[in-house]
C-alpha cells in the first residue's frame, strides 16, 4: 500500500510490537526499504546489525513498528528495545526496565528509523503505545538524532511519564561520552594533511615512515577475512595488558568480551577495518573500527598496543594510515566515537553531540512495572535469590509471578 502526508497525517496509526525472531525476520524488507529512505540512520540501526544484537538473546528484546494501518507494507517508524529486569527494593518486586535495543551489541549509536515525511506522527505512535506497554524506566543513550528525541520524549511526557536529558561523564567526571569528535575527509590525504592538521604533526608523521616504515621494516597490515579473529584476539589481548591492572581483572575480561562482540559483529557482516602496525610479525598496535559503507563513515571502536613497544608515535600513526585508508576508499567522516579525549583533536577532529535522557512513569501502576517478556529473566533472578538464603525476598518474587498469570 502507497501512502502520503495527505492521507496519512491525521489517521490513526498501527503499532505493533514484534517479540519473535520469525516475526523479525518477517520485517526485514520494510526495515530495508526504512533504512534506505532515512536520512539519519547509520548501521547500527541496520536490520543485519540490530539482527546479530538480537541474537542469542531471546525475551530480552522486542521491536515496535509503526504503520499506517495495520497489514500495511510500508513502515513509518521502528524502535528496537533492550530489556532488563530489576529487584526494586523499595517496593520488593521486579520492575521491567527498557534501553535502546542496539545496546545489546554495545552500539556506539542508537535512535530510531523514521520515515522524512512522517517523523513526528511515528515517533508520537511509537510513545503512545510504549506507554501502554508494562515498565518502569526508559533510557536511551548515544542517540545521534536530538529532534527525534525530543519529540519522543514529549510524547512520553503527554501520555504520563515524565523525562529528563542527562549528561554523562566518564574518567572521573574529565570526559563528556556525549560527545564525539569527528573529522570530515577531503577527496585527497594531502589536502587532509595541509588543512586540518597541525604543522607539527604533519612532521611527526613524516618522520615516521621515514625512519620506522623505510628504513626499520615496520609494516602496516589490514586484516582479512581468514585472519581477522586473529586479528581481534591479538588487539584485545595487547588492549588488556594495558588496562587489567588500572580496571580490575573481572571488569577489564568483560569490556574486552564486549569489544570482542562488537568487532566479531562487524566481521561477519563485512563491516570490520582492522589495521596493524607489526615488526618482523610482532603487533605493535592495533586498532578495530566499524564500517558504516551506506553513510560513508569510519567508526573506531577500539586500540591495543604493545606495553613494551617504546615509540609514543604508534598509535597516531596508526589513526594517520586509518584516515588515509577512509579517504582513499571513498569514505567521507572518520569518527572517534563517544569521549572528548584531547588527543583526537590533533587529527582535526570536532565534536558531534549524542543525547541521553531517561524517562520514568509519574504515577506507581502495579500492572505497568513487570513486562511478561523477563520471565526468564525474573526466575534465574529468584534461583539467586534462594543460593543467597534470602528466602523471604524469594517468595515475594514468586508471588508477584504467580499474580502475574492468575
Amino acid at each position: 500500500m502507497k501512502y502520503d502526508a495527505t492521507t496519512t497525517r491525521d489517521a490513526a496509526l498501527h503499532v505493533e510490537v514484534i517479540d519473535t525472531w520469525a516475526d523479525f525476520a518477517a520485517l526485514r524488507p520494510a526495515w530495508e526499504q526504512l533504512y534506505d529512505t532515512d536520512p539519519e540512520t547509520s548501521v547500527f540501526l541496520s536490520w543485519q546489525w540490530i539482527a546479530q544484537a538480537f541474537s542469542g538473546n531471546t525475551f530480552r528484546w522486542s521491536v515496535l513498528v509503526v504503520r499506517a494501518e495495520a497489514g500495511a507494507q510500508q513502515v513509518m517508524c521502528i524502535l528496537p528495545l533492550k530489556y532488563r529486569v530489576h529487584w526494586s527494593r523499595s517496593r520488593n518486586e521486579f520492575h521491567t526496565e527498557i534501553e535502546a535495543g542496539g545496546r545489546l551489541l554495545w552500539s556506539e549509536y542508537t535512535g530510531f528509523l523514521c520515515h522524512p515525511s512522517f517523523e513526528q506522527q511515528g515517533l508520537e505512535a511509537a510513545a503512545t503505545k510504549l506507554a501502554q506497554l508494562p515498565w518502569t524506566r526508559l533510557s536511551m543513550r548515544y542517540v545521534a538524532q536530538e529532534r527525534r528525541a525530543r519529540i519522543f520524549v514529549d510524547a512520553l511526557e503527554k501520555n504520563g511519564a515524565k523525562g529528563a536529558f542527562r549528561d554523562y561523564m566518564i574518567n572521573k567526571g574529565t570526559t563528556n561520552n556525549l560527545l564525539c569528535p569527528q573529522v570530515g575527509l577531503p577527496d585527497d590525504f594531502e589536502t587532509y594533511l595541509d588543512e586540518q592538521v597541525s604543522a607539527n604533526r604533519r612532521q611527526k608523521w613524516r618522520r615516521f615512515l621515514r625512519h620506522r616504515i623505510e628504513k626499520e621494516g615496520v609494516a602496516f597490515h589490514l586484516a582479512s577475512d581468514k585472519d581477522a579473529e586473529t586479528n581481534i584476539d591479538q588487539l584485545l589481548s595487547n588492549w588488556m595488558e594495558r588496562w587489567e591492572d588500572d580496571k580490575g581483572t573481572r571488569t577489564a575480561k568483560s569490556v574486552a568480551s564486549n569489544y570482542r562482540d562488537v568487532l566479531m559483529s562487524a566481521h561477519k557482516q563485512g563491516d570490520l577495518f582492522l589495521p596493524s602496525l607489526r615488526r618482523e610479525g610482532n603487533v605493535l598496535g592495533a586498532l578495530g573500527h566499524v564500517l558504516d559503507r551506506d553513510q560513508g563513515r569510519v567508526h573506531f571502536i577500539v586500540a591495543g598496543r604493545d606495553v613494551n613497544a617504546k615509540d609514543p608515535f604508534i598509535g597516531a600513526a596508526l589513526h594517520f594510515h586509518s584516515i588515509q585508508w577512509a579517504i582513499e576508499n571513498g569514505f567521507t567522516c572518520y569518527d572517534f566515537c563517544h569521549g572528548n579525549e584531547d588527543y583526537k583533536y590533533s587529527f582535526g577532529a570536532e565534536d558531534q553531540e549524542v543525547f541521553y535522557f531517561v524517562i520514568r512513569r509519574q504515577a506507581y501502576n502495579p500492572h505497568l512495572a513487570f513486562d511478561s517478556i523477563g520471565t526468564g529473566e525474573a526466575l534465574g533472578k529468584i534461583e539467586g535469590f534462594i543460593q543467597d538464603g534470602n528466602t523471604e525476598r524469594a517468595t515475594l518474587a514468586c508471588r508477584q509471578l504467580a499474580n502475574l498469570l492468575s
